[in-house]
């Protein structure tokens, strides 16, 4: 899977950024090469053991908390966006968390499990796809090769469970309209034959994803959910 575990693993947020915005990155891209991460003060960060929220008798604690605060600031701060907000990139962790574990609860439930030999050996695909690239890529999400494959683990189960719950079909006539998007915002796109099965699996997911923002209203709903930071 590659290429494909690596933009799972970032919820495709970096993907959709590439996309929808690649004039943006394109005229910024050698000025942004020579910026510094993000900075990240002590107020921003919970100690690893202090409980920051409780999804149904299940507490996350304060260092699941911390790197996924990290990546998310450090993808908003990369995209441009505005990261002066603490409250903001606090609500997003606090959800992102909160969402991620209604659905490994939900599919614990249903028997949907990925086994760590499946995280450990997209692992190694990956490296070997990035080369020198992965120990940047890890820089960049502040995270280290450990806390990786935990994370990559929880979106390869995050796929399992869609691709269990969420029967989509994607139309090459909506492959074309995308492709007519993408190719607005970027001429120099390669041709639609060399990018229909990223477009495809991309428009695939996205659909999931969809039905998933339903379902996880629905889950929430039910769900007794405090947070506790």
């Amino acid at each position: 899977m590659t290429k494909k575990g690596l933009v799972l693993f970032i919820s495709c947020l970096l993907f959709l950024a590439a996309c929808g915005n690649s004039d943006k990155k394109e005229e910024k891209e050698t000025e942004e090469a020579a910026q510094e991460q993000p900075e990240f003060t002590d107020e921003e960060i919970v100690n690893d053991k202090t409980p920051v929220v409780n999804v149904d008798g299940q507490e996350l604690e304060g260092k699941k908390y911390n790197q996924v605060y990290r990546q998310i600031k450090t993808i908003m701060y990369e995209n441009g966006q505005d990261v002066s907000d603490l409250d903001v990139i606090k609500e997003r962790t606090l959800t992102a968390l909160i969402e991620q574990e209604l659905i490994n609860q939900e599919a614990s439930e249903k028997g949907i499990e990925v086994k760590e030999e499946e995280a450990s050996k997209e692992l190694e695909s990956i490296k070997k796809e990035t080369g020198d690239q992965f120990s940047t890529i890890l820089e960049q999400l502040n995270m280290n090769e450990k806390d990786f494959e935990h994370q990559l683990l929880e979106d390869l189960t995050t796929e399992k469970y869609m691709n269990h719950e969420f029967d989509v079909e994607v139309t090459d006539k909506e492959v074309e309209e995308y492709y007519k998007q993408l190719k607005e915002k970027n001429k120099e796109i390669p041709e639609l034959e060399e990018v229909k099965d990223n477009i495809k699996s991309f428009l695939h997911t996205e659909k999931q994803r969809e039905q998933l923002k339903s379902r996880l209203t629905e889950l929430k709903e039910k769900t007794k959910i405090e947070e506790l930071i």
